[in-house]
């Protein structure tokens, strides 16, 4: 358990470049226990294409920028809603974070994806209700909790970023299919695409969203169960 305040720095750490040109992201958070300077790694699911960035040879190191804290602060202030809901909103100056938690990771993990994922187009596997009105009123913001409707069902995702002309970019939590099984073989479905992971990034537009209850994992204290 750390108290993190404003003047601890985060960074990313990323792999040396593989084969591939790609990286694997880690966060780093550097801490002083008694005279001894440690630091505390983060491994990610989130890889990075190092192509992005000036190579320096084996790791480079990358401070979080703005948005990378904000985003994290946001993440972790909406779960922990009971211990910090009295105080404003990114206005947060010490509290405690246990950086083992799972939940605490899988925060780390959306950061990642946000600031290094490449952005995929899947309009090809959302699936469209002209009937469903909700999803032309959902305002949402960076942070929000949203239900992408797709052909292996709904699933859960984070808006990390809101661009112009109406599109939205997600860190995905749940997995997309694109294989069906049969008879021990796994047949490609006529897609071009490989499965869709979790912490993936994928650019919609507003209307394709749908609210967070579509694909809660447990029902809400005012759902109505069939």
């Amino acid at each position: 358990m750390l108290d993190f305040n404003e003047e601890i720095p985060f960074f990313w750490r990323l792999s040396e470049e593989s084969a591939d040109g790609f990286s694997h992201v880690s966060m780093v958070i550097p801490f002083q226990t008694g005279s001894e300077n440690l630091e505390h790694t983060i491994p990610t699911s989130v890889v990075s294409f190092s192509g992005d960035f000036e190579k320096s040879g084996g790791e480079e190191t990358l401070e979080w920028n703005e948005d990378d804290i904000q985003l994290f602060l946001k993440l972790l202030a909406a779960r922990q809603a009971a211990q910090i809901h009295d105080k404003p909103e990114f206005q947060i100056q010490t509290f405690k974070v246990d950086l083992t938690d799972p939940t605490t990771i899988e925060i780390v993990n959306i950061v990642a994806a946000a600031g290094f994922g490449m952005t995929m187009q899947v309009d090809d596997l959302l699936i469209t209700n002209p009937g469903d009105t909700q999803r032309s009123d959902l305002e949402v913001e960076i942070g929000s909790d949203i239900t992408l409707n797709t052909i292996d069902g709904y699933k859960r995702g984070i808006v990390v970023a809101i661009n112009e002309d109406d599109e939205v970019v997600c860190v995905l939590l749940d997995r997309i299919a694109l294989s069906i099984s049969s008879f021990g073989d796994d047949v490609k479905l006529n897609l071009g695409m490989d499965d869709i992971h979790p912490h993936d990034l994928v650019i919609v537009k507003n209307h394709q969203l749908l609210p967070a209850y579509y694909s809660s994992l447990a029902p809400a204290a005012t759902d109505i169960l069939h």
